[in-house]
């Protein structure tokens, strides 16, 4: 009974000393296996992760637990791990995938799955899914400054070449904006698509919508709304402001077009310096300007008046304009019931010229007063909508008038030179008949005093 009390004994101590070597050791890991050490100090707090102020002290780190949640530098974590402060990281995955990184040193900046860890060339800022994917460049400025935002923006712009087009200095705001640029430099698109096609063309600006979408090689191009420039491909130094303006144009150059739909039909995609002004204005011709559209979009121009009254007016006061020439359309092609003008010199004798003042200039001018011409000629007086008070004569319309004038004068003239002939001639033939006379009174004796002889050569007989 002695011996087995021992026996109890000695495994009683055994198991004590045995906890005593398993107890932890601040200074060690589990397989470091001592007694523990009685200087041990510290003990935590309710979810606070421990933290070894020393190596036989223990304390609080600023890492909380709660309920599952992680925070730094917080009390109260709301998301998995929620961080009061800032984080200091050369990169960021997510889901396994690099999502943020870039250099301080060579200015580069790349998130949301954006650029590459290959890139070298300096200043590139990318942000959005494959933003600049394939930028790699090098440090001489190939592939330099480029910014691109949203999804596959700029995705091809890679130039190691060397060559003087260093698909540099190129902005791209929107999904898959410039997303062909291989080696152009300086282009600018701000758009769904926008310059999506370009490839080697460069300092062109594109806002809009699929702006210059195909454009491939052109260059100096400005295309701003949606759709403007779209088929443009390999066209130069054209402008197009507004949505689907110059939609049409694709190898032309020098071509302006402002407002909706303005610019070439689809059969002129290749003018040159034409211009289109005005929503759904259309030119068809190089080297020519329209101003407005047809129909509903037709339009009224004014020169120093903002409510012209006519297709064109400018403004009473603005100035003298000059030409070489001016025509009116007058073919035969678009008259019915042609009739000459009967009266019209009895019109004409109606109608007076004066001079006159201008009362706001006080220019001494000479012409006719519309109201006057108005009530004699009135298919060539304009009028205010009130009907009383003229606006102006056309005085080309006028000429009309006076040829007809001029002809029935003429007539008139004619008539009468007939009449004098035909008084000349029975003159002429009385004086022969009177010379008879006078020969026949000298045969019979008639003394020559006696004979009154008439000088049919005077004036007053001509008459």
């Amino acid at each position: 009974m002695k011996l087995l009390s021992a026996m109890l004994l000695m495994f009683l101590i055994g198991i004590t000393a045995d906890a005593q070597e398993k107890t932890i050791n601040p200074s060690g890991g589990p397989s470091s296996a001592v007694t523990v050490d009685p200087a041990f100090s510290g003990q935590g707090k309710k979810h606070y992760i421990p933290l070894w102020e020393a190596p036989h002290k223990l304390g609080d780190s600023k890492i909380i637990q709660q309920g599952g949640l992680i925070g730094i530098g917080t009390k109260t974590p709301a998301a998995e791990l929620d961080v009061n402060g800032s984080v200091n990281a050369t990169s960021l995955n997510i889901g396994g995938k690099l999502f943020s990184f870039g250099s301080f040193t060579a200015q580069n900046a790349f998130s949301g799955f954006a650029g590459n860890t290959g890139v070298t060339a300096p200043s590139n800022t990318a942000f959005g899914y494959q933003a600049l994917a394939s930028d790699i460049g090098d440090a001489t400025g190939d592939g330099a400054h480029n910014t691109a935002v949203g999804a596959r923006a700029l995705y091809s712009n890679n130039d190691t070449s060397g060559s003087a087009s260093k698909a540099q200095d190129n902005t791209a705001i929107g999904y898959t904006a410039l997303y062909s640029n291989s080696t152009a430099d300086q282009n600018t698109s701000t758009g769904f698509e926008a310059l999506y096609h370009t490839t080697t063309g460069s300092a062109n600006t594109a806002n809009g919508a699929a702006a210059a979408y195909n454009n491939t090689t052109g260059s100096i191009n400005v295309a701003i709304g949606a759709y403007s420039l779209g088929a443009n491909t390999i066209g130069n130094e054209n402008i197009a402001i507004g949505a689907s303006t110059l939609v049409y144009n694709i190898t032309g150059n020098f071509n302006t077009a402002i407002g909706y739909g303005a610019g070439p039909d689809s059969n002129s995609t290749n003018l040159t310096n034409a211009t289109a002004i005005g929503a759904t204005a259309t030119v068809s011709e190089s080297n020519a300007i329209v101003l407005g559209g047809t129909g509903d979009f037709a339009v009224k121009v004014g020169i120093g008046t903002s409510t012209p009254a006519n297709v064109f007016t400018i403004a009473q006061g603005s100035g003298h304009a000059i030409a070489d020439g001016w025509s009116t359309y007058s073919s035969r092609r678009w008259k019915t019931g042609i009739q000459p003008l009967q009266g019209a010199l009895d019109k004409v004798e109606q109608l007076r010229g004066v001079s006159y003042d201008l009362k706001d200039s006080g220019k001494h001018e000479i012409g006719v007063i519309a109201e006057e011409v108005g009530a004699v000629v009135p298919e060539v007086v304009s009028w205010e909508k009130n009907g009383k008070d003229a606006q102006g004569v056309d005085y080309g319309r006028l000429t009309a008038l006076l040829i007809e004038a001029t002809k029935e004068q003429q007539a008139q003239i004619q008539r009468q030179q007939e009449q004098i002939r035909a008084q000349q001639d029975e003159i002429a033939r009385l004086g022969t008949q009177i010379r008879a006379i006078q020969a026949s009174l000298k045969t019979n004796g008639v003394a020559g005093s006696e004979i009154r002889t008439v000088n049919l050569t005077t004036p007053a007989l001509r008459q």
